[in-house]
């Protein structure tokens, strides 16, 4: 099994296995963070031996780009003495490129081969990626914004029963949107009367976002774009939604999705309360993606937070990872060749928006990412001319820790002025 522990500033994926009757773990140490200093390689694999047998062990080391190409790949042997551990690093390796690298140990004894690997990056923020704009970006993207400006949402909304002595007052929010379909959200607002900053929360793919119930002094509407929560449905809900009319720009699902923002956003600006000199939008993943086009699009977005960012790099992003949906969506569109595929997604990749964010920009990632390749989330990050900051966590996946939402609620506040 795997669990991760924390040990100062050492990370490690601790992994248990069984030689014959010789029982061992073995563990990743990530020094400085998984953070890679002067171009030098500096990983070790901790091995445990908690029996009184000694262990003949051999490590194959190998050391890759995050798209797998392998840069180092040798074997050493080992010997671990009973009730004992032995650090085996891994081989001196000199980076050459900034990025995001992969180091995998295949331990291997008389009976048994367990395989542990980390993701490490050197110099993330001069990580460059070619643009694939297409011509008619602009004008596809002004066209589109303007029908969305055009809309009469018809907004409709509806009080929910709160808690007793609550101080906000909790609204279901209907809004039409392209295509005639209703897009919902929950909107919180204080009892108070008077004008107030918002949290505008966009959602992960297939993520309900529901109401947060935490604050007094500030409006939070969380809108669920189409396809999810009490949203209306473009189409069967489903995690092939998003090679949906993928055939060109102007039938491709996230097209819509975009435009859903911004709808909310005007939604928002309509009313009395919103203070439109502080509005903060918010999302993780497909959120973190929806936000930084929002922030580019729209400079009444005064703060960006963007958390493991989808949306970003998509030519990068299938030469790391791969969807199975994707091998579905191409038998069945034989005529179609990956550049042209490419040339669609260009019209919705944040890269290409993002020298338009004028507004503060705030990035999470988790290093051992294989959702949301923190490569591509860098990709769109770099471009980013207005002031940004970023974490990387280096045990966390496709997620962040509690501690970090914890840390952006206090930040966000102190952004808005708020005691």
């Amino acid at each position: 099994m795997s669990i991760f522990r924390k040990s100062g500033i050492i990370l490690a994926l601790l992994v248990l296995g069984v030689y014959g009757k010789a029982q061992f773990t073995a563990d990743f140490e990530l020094f400085q963070d998984g953070v890679v200093k002067d171009s030098l390689l500096q990983v070790a694999v901790r091995i445990e031996n908690g029996t009184g047998e000694t262990l003949e062990l051999d490590i194959d080391w190998r050391i890759a780009t995050d798209n797998g190409k392998t840069l180092k790949q040798m074997q050493f042997p080992y010997r671990v003495a009973g009730d004992s551990a032995l650090l085996a690093y891994a081989p001196l390796h000199h980076f050459r490129k900034c990025g995001f690298y992969r180091v995998e140990a295949q331990i291997s004894g008389t009976d048994h081969t367990e395989n542990l690997f980390t993701n490490i990056v050197m110099n993330p923020e001069d990580i460059r990626s070619p643009l694939r704009k297409p011509e008619d970006f602009d004008v596809f993207w002004k066209t589109n914004l303007k029908q969305v400006s055009d809309l009469d949402m018809a907004p409709e909304i509806r009080l929910i029963e709160g808690r007793p002595g609550a101080k906000t007052q909790v609204y279901e929010v209907s809004l039409k949107s392209m295509d005639g379909l209703s897009i919902k959200g929950w909107l919180e607002v204080p009892k108070k009367k008077g004008s107030y900053p918002v949290l505008y929360r966009v959602p992960g793919y297939t993520e309900n976002l529901e109401p947060l119930n935490s604050f007094d002094d500030m409006i939070v509407f969380s809108l669920n774009v189409r396809d999810h929560g009490n949203s209306d449905n473009s189409g069967i809900r489903e995690y092939e939604m998003w090679v949906r009319g993928l055939e060109n720009q102007h039938d491709y699902f996230y097209k819509n999705i975009y435009l859903d923002c911004f709808a909310g956003l005007n939604y928002l600006a309509s009313r009395e309360d919103v203070d439109l000199d502080r509005i903060a939008v918010w999302g993780g993943s497909q959120g973190g993606g929806l936000s930084l086009l929002t922030a580019a699009f729209d400079h009444r977005i005064s703060l960006c937070i963007a958390d493991i960012p989808f949306l970003s790099d998509w030519e990068r992003y299938f030469e790391i990872s791969h969807w199975y949906e994707i091998d579905k969506w191409m038998s069945q569109h034989p005529d179609l060749s990956w550049s042209e595929i490419l040339d669609v997604f260009s019209y919705f990749d944040t890269k290409n928006m993002a020298h338009m964010i004028a507004c503060p920009v705030w990035m999470g990632i988790g290093l051992q990412d294989d959702v949301c390749p923190p490569a591509t989330s860098f990709a769109t990050y770099n471009l980013i001319n207005s002031p940004k900051r970023y974490n990387i966590y280096p045990h966390q996946f496709h997620s962040q820790p509690q501690s970090h939402y914890e840390k952006r609620y206090e930040e966000i506040r102190k952004f808005f002025g708020l005691n």
